[in-house]
């Protein structure tokens, strides 16, 4: 007979889970709540989560059940919607991210802009609810005489029970692990692809200077030799390699015409000698005067570093997601291979670990989105700081009022430009055509 936990032991896995799922909820509250109150919350970098957070508040409102289900008997509703809501709701937290890492490897690989992976979310939305939901809603008409039904009591609260418990491995932690090893894949992948366009750019911030020839006594000479057409003779091909451009900060003008055999049958000659400029001189295009080429270089630069740079940041917002998958999947999963490798023994501490961070999924996904949108947050406090202040508002020269708005637009600024960064994800064609012409 498998080894019981002691009635002391189920109250205090009892208390951490719905303590859990009260900081789980609240996190997913704050997050659907302003996404949905404010436009300024709906970037492409936060669709995904919000999309997350239904899912883990339904699968709270089991953790939050506990163990009542298990105490209301095998065949009690509330032990199989119980059942059902873990079943459902708790992969399509993994199969979310392996979508957010599917969108980050679309969007650094194959150009996907932002319209079309918003075109793509009904399709992820059907991936990761909708084929969970046909396994858990079939498990709930499977029963048979020798394992009885398939939702029962494991442990922490109802789920697949014991004699059923190969299927908690199968179609559970297997298929979340395989999206968990995908989305770490497609991450290391998009990284190393940013990291290398991001070299790239810097590499072109910073041109090589112009060598000094010592040979010529640091000058270094050009000849450009141009051929003009005479009327009305039939022009043959110029010569290859007849022009030469170098930047120079010279130029000197003559007119060999003393040397006819160097010229093309049919054109006259004229050449150009331009010099380097004097020992210790460099030239630094980005020190030149403006002008309209150097002005087009530098937006050119600017355009794609800036889009690099929101890719980036959308892969740290994906990668954080990711990295709360694992804080919560590898403790429960340590907990049901132990489990199936000995019935007949139950670890307290991996159960108890286990009944803390299995809930904490919305809790952690509201920790990722408030950091990643907390310029949006300042702004939203200081702006309602000021609604219930008129009297500062109206009254600008009261002290530390101006201090006040001028924290307030300036947090509104930062919002701005941060927001630029991730508007509409990034589109990376754009940023290849413009680093090709940069460089």
């Amino acid at each position: 007979m498998p080894q019981m936990l002691s009635a002391a032991q189920l109250h205090t896995l009892e208390r951490a889970e719905r303590v859990a799922s009260i900081f789980s909820l609240l996190g997913a509250s704050f997050i659907i709540l302003t996404f949905i109150l404010s436009k300024d919350f709906r970037k492409p970098v936060n669709r995904l989560i919000f999309y997350a957070s239904w899912g883990n508040a339904l699968g709270n409102m089991a953790t939050l059940i506990s163990q009542s289900g298990v105490k209301a008997g095998q065949s009690s509703f509330l032990c199989q919607f119980q059942g059902f809501l873990i079943q459902m709701f708790f992969i399509a937290d993994a199969a979310l991210n392996l979508c957010m890492a599917v969108n980050v490897y679309l969007n650094v690989f194959k150009k996907y802009n932002a319209q079309q992976l918003k075109a793509l979310e009904w399709r992820y939305l059907l991936l990761s609810y909708g084929l969970p939901f046909i396994v858990a809603f079939v498990y709930c008409f499977i029963e048979t005489q020798g394992r009885g039904k398939i939702y029962g009591p494991a442990q922490l609260w109802c789920w697949i029970a014991s004699d059923w418990a190969f299927l908690r491995i199968a179609l559970f932690y297997a298929p979340a692990w395989v999206c968990i090893a995908i989305a770490f894949t497609l991450y290391v992948m998009s990284g190393k692809e940013i990291f290398r366009k991001r070299k790239e750019l810097r590499a072109f911030r910073e041109p090589s200077r112009t060598s000094i020839d010592d040979n010529t006594g640091g000058y270094k000479t050009t000849q450009i030799s141009v051929f003009s057409e005479v009327a009305g003779s039939n022009p043959p091909q110029p010569p290859e390699n007849c022009f030469d451009t170098v930047n120079s900060r010279h130029v000197s003008h003559y007119n060999p015409r003393d040397d006819p055999e160097s010229a093309p049958s049919g054109y006259e000659q004229f050449s150009t000698i331009i010099n380097s400029g004097p020992p210790g001189t460099t030239f630094d295009p980005w020190s030149r005067p403006a002008s309209i080429a150097t002005a087009t270089v530098k937006q050119r630069y600017s355009s794609a570093l800036e889009a690099n740079t929101a890719a980036w940041r959308y892969t740290k917002v994906a990668l954080l997601f990711f990295i709360s998958l694992c804080v919560t999947w590898i403790p429960s999963s340590i907990n049901r291979i132990y489990d199936l490798a000995n019935p007949m023994h139950v670890s307290y501490p991996l159960n108890y670990v286990s009944a803390l961070v299995l809930p904490l999924m919305g809790f952690w996904n509201g920790v990722i989105y408030f950091v990643t949108t907390r310029a949006v947050c300042a702004a939203i406090f200081w702006d309602v700081a000021e609604r219930w202040a008129p009297q500062r508002k109206t009254s600008p020269n009261l002290p530390g009022n101006s201090k006040s708005l001028s924290r307030a637009n300036s947090t509104r600024a930062s919002r701005m430009k941060g927001d630029s960064l991730t508007e509409a994800l990034i589109d990376l064609p754009e940023v290849e055509k413009r680093g090709k012409q940069a460089v």
